[in-house]
């Protein structure tokens, strides 16, 4: 990156009354360009003095070389100690360290999060690909808003109120005919992020507020579809023994409903997944690709039918997976087939099959919150299940024995 500093009589800013012209410097960053006004004022009679290459006057007695002097050492100084990361600073930001008018560094607001996304984010191995992935989505936000605004160039002090309220406008369409905008859950979680990422920027001291903390959003998502029995029913007696490939996009959807396992997940699946207990039921154990926090159960006896479908497949012999392997878009489609088939007016998904299973839950009697939360693979909140271990899976064959009871009625 092309960096450089000019010391120059801005002949334009003379006085009017006295006619003493100002001494500016303008640091230059690939082609942008600040400007300051020096402590320094020349009468007319100076000019003949000053030298363009040397940026020097030639009267050694003139005071005003010493402070050209010491602010040329310090740029020097930080053109030597800062040359690897310059993309760090713009030409305003350096020029105030220069002056000695910002004590800490005021980096570009894109640098800055893109700085925290490849050292605390993309290396962290604790942290599931889907929360990477949403870190991703927010800043691509960030960048696309500033890029909206024009300020491609911001640092993290032009953050202000001002600026977090409009990239909630941004995030919300209200700031753009041209952009569709998104309900205010999906703001809010974009919006998390940022605060997470904000607030190590208030901890190292560039900012002094997270100003992103202020802004209030409804986090209530909007409730998903969910089938019924009658409805499950109604798919499982479907006649496609003249559609073979249905019956496979009707396998992958009805796994899953008496799983609950995301569409992720039920493609990942693999051999290694499960374990034959001693009294011959199945466990599955795994931990959910989105998350990364564990999913337990002992599979229902219509979940193991459909594994057992696939058993000798030469799909399953190439790719190990217990399931076939389709595109979730592809699934999704065939899906919305099957619903019109089987007259359930949903428009039918993969994660429509989740939210089924949790429904079909409490219809079986299963309402115990730990065992739901590990059935599901969603947090507990705490530290302290692996204490109850044994009795966790003492209540998993028990959620067993009830799913297996109730689909054996409904679905007679």
């Amino acid at each position: 990156m092309k960096l450089s500093i000019l010391f120059f009589p801005n002949i334009g800013k003379r006085h009017k009354k006295t006619g003493k012209i100002p001494m500016y410097m303008r640091i230059t960053l690939n082609r942008q360009k600040a400007e300051m006004r020096l402590n320094i004022e020349l009468q007319p009679s100076d000019l003949i003095k000053w030298d363009e290459k040397t940026m020097r006057f030639n009267d050694r007695d003139m005071s005003a070389n010493a402070l050209l002097n010491t602010l040329d050492k310090n740029f020097e100084d930080f053109r030597h100690h800062r040359s690897t990361s310059l993309s760090e600073y713009n030409a305003k930001s350096i020029r105030n360290l220069i002056m000695g008018l910002d004590v800490h560094p005021n980096p570009l607001i894109l640098n800055y999060v893109d700085k925290y996304y490849n050292a605390a984010i993309a290396p962290n191995t604790e942290m599931a690909e889907g929360t990477k992935r949403n870190y991703r989505k927010a800043l691509k936000h960030l960048k696309d808003f500033l890029i909206f605004r024009k300020t491609k160039e911001a640092t993290l002090k032009d953050i202000n109120m001002q600026f977090a309220f409009q990239f909630k406008d941004y995030l919300l369409g209200i700031s753009s005919n041209e952009r569709t905008g998104m309900k205010e859950s999906s703001a809010l979680d974009n919006i998390k992020r940022l605060r997470t990422i904000f607030d190590r920027a208030v901890d190292e001291k560039l900012l002094t507020l997270n100003y992103f903390k202020k802004i209030k959003l409804k986090c209530k998502s909007v409730k998903r579809a969910r089938l019924d029995i009658n409805q499950v029913k109604r798919i499982c007696d479907l006649d496609l023994s003249q559609l073979p490939t249905q019956r496979i996009y009707r396998d992958m959807f009805l796994f899953s409903v008496f799983t609950g396992l995301a569409y992720t997940d039920a493609y990942s699946l693999k051999e290694s997944d499960l374990n034959v207990m001693k009294d011959g039921n199945i466990k599955l154990y795994l931990k959910r690709a989105k998350t990364n926090i564990e999913t337990e159960m002992i599979l229902p006896k219509k979940a193991i039918v459909i594994i057992d479908k696939y058993k000798y497949s030469e799909e399953r012999e190439i790719t190990k997976a217990l399931l076939p392997r389709r595109s979730n878009k592809e699934v999704n489609v065939q899906l919305k087939i099957l619903a019109n088939m089987a007259q359930v007016p949903i428009k039918l998904s993969t994660h429509i099959a989740r939210h089924t299973f949790r429904q079909l839950l409490a219809e079986a009697d299963i309402y115990e919150m730990g065992v739901i939360k590990r059935l599901m693979g969603h947090s507990n909140g705490n530290e302290i299940d692996a204490v109850y271990y044994s009795v966790t899976e003492t209540r998993l064959l028990e959620a067993k024995r009830k799913f297996d009871l109730y689909l054996e009625k409904a679905l007679l």
